[in-house]
């Protein structure tokens, strides 16, 4: 058995209740679109933090302004483009994954909408 369908099989009577109530959350599950934008983002939010962080610890202990600022801005700039290139690396390379959680995701939704028409028949 498939592990899609070992976690429909754990799902409690609370959450096919809540899925009966909520059917759009189900179509959502596996909707590429919705994963690889959330990892996109992710991916583009840390690599922006981590960058800035870094700087920011650089020249935390430089007393110069107008040279830190003119170095910091160019820095800056070069790392978000190294960032943008390493985006799009990581994309290509996650599409794998982004495409089999799409098929899991809709493998879930059809055994979560067979389970419910199914406890509906009884």
């Amino acid at each position: 058995m498939n592990k899609v369908k070992k976690a429909v099989q754990r799902l409690t009577p609370l959450e096919l209740e809540f899925y009966r109530k909520h059917p759009e959350l189900i179509s959502a599950i596996g909707n590429k679109k919705v994963i690889l934008k959330t990892i996109l983002v992710a991916t583009f939010v840390a690599g922006f933090f981590l960058v800035v962080i870094s700087k920011l610890l650089k020249f935390g202990l430089i007393d110069r302004v107008n040279e830190v600022t003119l170095e910091l801005s160019v820095d800056l700039i070069f790392e978000l483009g190294v960032a943008l290139w390493g985006g799009v690396a990581t994309t290509v390379l996650l599409q794998h994954f982004v495409d089999q959680k799409y098929k899991e995701g809709r493998q879930y939704q059809q055994e979560v909408m067979k389970l419910l028409s199914k406890k509906e028949a009884e």
